[in-house]
Parts: C-alpha cells; sequence; structure tokens
C-alpha cells in the first residue's frame, strides 16, 4: 500500500467513525488514489422515523455529503461506490431493492435447474 493511499485510508476510517454512518456492513479500500466502498450503506439513525419518504430522503441527503467528504479528501482521485443497497444512476441515488433481486435471482436458479433436468 502506498503511503499516500494509507492516509487516505486513516482519514476515510475517522470520518465514518464520526459520522451517522452504520460501517459495520462495509469495506473499503483505496489503491493509488481511488477509494471503493462496497456492501451495504445504513445510517444509523433517522431523524424521522417511521416515514419511509423522509428516511429515504435524509439517506440521500447523506449518501451525497459523504461522497462530497470523499472526494475533497487530499489524494483522493476517485470514488467508485458498490453498495448492495444503494446506486448511483445519471448523479441520483437510489435504493436497490435487495430482496426482489434476490428473489428474482432465485429464480433463474430454479429455472436453469429445471432445465437441465428436462
Amino acid at each position: 500500500m502506498l503511503k499516500e493511499d494509507f492516509i487516505i485510508q486513516s482519514h476515510l476510517r475517522k470520518m465514518l467513525i464520526r459520522s451517522n454512518i452504520n460501517y459495520s456492513k462495509m469495506d473499503f479500500g483505496t489503491v493509488k488514489g481511488v477509494v471503493y466502498l462496497r456492501g451495504l450503506f445504513q445510517v444509523a439513525s433517522h431523524p424521522a422515523v417511521g416515514e419511509e419518504e423522509q428516511e429515504r430522503e435524509y439517506v440521500v441527503r447523506t449518501l451525497y455529503v459523504f461522497e462530497k467528504k470523499i472526494k475533497s479528501l487530499p489524494g483522493v482521485t476517485d470514488v467508485i461506490f458498490q453498495f448492495l443497497n444503494w446506486r448511483k444512476d445519471k448523479g441520483q441515488w437510489v435504493p436497490v431493492e435487495i430482496e426482489k433481486k434476490e428473489k428474482e435471482d432465485e429464480k433463474k436458479r430454479g429455472s436453469d435447474v429445471s432445465a437441465n433436468f428436462e
């Protein structure tokens, strides 16, 4: 690991610890100034618990602020997000239905298995 990457990693770790982000299900790494984040993006607490639309907006705002802070770190050239539950589509953060995706994958596997037995 390059010294610059190590410094970026330590800044990123500090940022995650001080934020309202639950980073326990998230992995991150840095290679030649490019920050990679993957796993589940979760906010530790929502100010409007119970109202789904407000919670979603809060998470989206948190993602934008988080992205901006990472990109402002010295030495960061790019950020690659590989979250399972959120993706960036045309500059907008959109939630990904994990359960729905898993069920579709199971159906595909089931149809592939049944095709092999015919």
